[in-house]
């Protein structure tokens, strides 16, 4: 009798995670979770320590690579409702303050104010017009006869 209600260790692991075969339903679906986890951490931050036990169990079970997808969409399904709907209307919140954002041009400022350095040249200047280089000392005459 213990037999028929035991399962194999076969049929466990491919019950549990089922293959999904098109790459952008797992990518949308990474997407949701994504999603759901940045939602639940946030929940976590601003509730009070004895409301922080319900986010954390269903943060465990969406971050568990073992849970199946189907008891990971129950779960968010749960928490939050139509999760679909309120990712894309984030999304779309989003986009209208990216779009909002621009670059103010501010007229205030005077445009004659401004200061520009230039380089300034020194007049004794180390090199010479031919190009030699000379320390600038004092030669006694007598010593310059004698070369």
């Amino acid at each position: 009798m213990a037999s028929k209600t035991k399962k194999t260790k076969e049929s466990l692991p491919s019950a549990a995670l089922p293959i999904v075969a098109d790459p952008e339903m797992a990518e949308r679906f990474e997407c949701e979770i994504a999603w759901c986890i940045g939602q639940l951490e946030c929940m976590m931050k601003s509730s009070s320590t004895k409301d922080k036990d319900p986010p954390r169990s269903a943060l465990q079970v969406l971050t568990n690579p073992k849970t199946s997808f189907i008891r990971k969409r129950q779960m968010m399904q749960q928490l939050f409702g139509n999760y679909r709907q309120k990712m894309q209307d984030e999304e779309i919140a989003r986009q209208k303050r990216h779009n909002q954002v621009q670059a103010k041009i501010n007229s205030e400022i005077p445009l004659a104010s401004r200061f520009v350095r230039r380089t300034h040249q020194d007049n004794a200047s180390v090199t010479t017009k031919d190009n030699t280089f000379s320390f600038n000392f004092d030669i006694p005459s007598s010593d310059m006869d004698k070369n």
